[in-house]
């Protein structure tokens, strides 16, 4: 089995007490998600070589790692990434949001960034990563789907009909009948329509929304989640709203039938 734990939409800021929505300093509760993480991590998958090779665990974070794009905010996300992942000896790997949309993002996270053209493959499933950052307007808040992303997409698809396909972005592909959908993904219907001709596409992760929304896409009705923010969280509903949910991350377990499981795991700041 595959354990893929997501994070989303951590928005740090260079000041490292500085609070946003809700009264929450993003960079206190994503070290909060993240040393719950760390001991899920302990607790829940040995360090027993054998054991490992038995259940991978990777870490992806789909994106709006920054809330500022100062070069500040990444300089903690990786400092807390090395505390509490690293220290685990597990792998993690980055998505660009509309707020990592800046040069600060390659620059100091390049190296982690899972994108369409390298997929990550584990055991019979791939996980595709996607940049839907803007390309004509960086300060916008929506994003496009990239025709360099669609092909890279395909010729894995083709190349590997019987393996199992995960797709991970940052923006929702469908209207969540919320004031978050001014925020949209143009051209999303150029990934929707892929999942009619490839049923081997399992499901799809992503962040943008914080909120744990879930999803249908296609004609095979394929599973699309929507992971809460390890800050604050939006209420879904037609005008701006902030949640009273705390901050938390997804357990996705990846099953080598091709079933995938999603838990929310929520983590209280005080």
């Amino acid at each position: 089995m595959i354990t893929l734990i997501q994070l989303s939409d951590c928005h740090l800021l260079k000041d490292k007490d500085k609070t946003g929505y809700a009264g929450i300093a993003p960079y206190d509760s994503l070290a909060r998600v993240l040393s719950d993480i760390q001991n899920y991590i302990v607790q829940k998958v040995a360090n027993a070589p054998e054991q490992r090779a038995k259940h991978q665990v990777v870490v992806l974070v789909t994106g709006d790692i920054s809330g500022d794009n100062s070069p500040e905010s990444y300089q903690h996300f990786i400092a807390l990434m090395e505390q509490h992942i690293e220290s685990t000896n597990i792998k993690w790997f980055v998505l660009a949001g509309n707020h990592d949309n800046n040069s600060y993002f390659e620059k100091y996270l390049g190296s982690r960034h899972l994108q369409s053209n390298d997929s990550l493959s584990l055991c019979n499933w791939q996980i595709h990563g996607m940049d839907t950052r803007a390309t004509s307007n960086m300060h916008t808040a929506a994003g496009e789907v990239k025709e360099s992303d669609i092909q890279a997409l395909e010729q894995s698809l083709t190349r590997s009909p019987q393996v199992n396909h995960l797709i991970a972005l940052h923006h929702h592909l469908l209207p969540s009948n919320s004031w978050m959908d001014k925020h949209f993904l143009a051209d999303a219907q150029r990934l929707v329509s892929l999942t009619g001709f490839y049923p081997q596409i399992k499901a799809f992760i992503h962040g943008h929304i914080h909120s744990p929304l879930r999803q249908q896409i296609g004609k095979h009705n394929t599973p699309s989640y929507g992971a809460p923010s390890t800050c604050w969280q939006w209420e879904m509903r037609p005008e701006f709203g902030v949640s009273n949910e705390v901050p938390g991350y997804q357990v996705i377990n990846l099953m080598d039938d091709g079933s995938v499981d999603v838990s929310v795991v929520r983590v209280k700041l005080s």
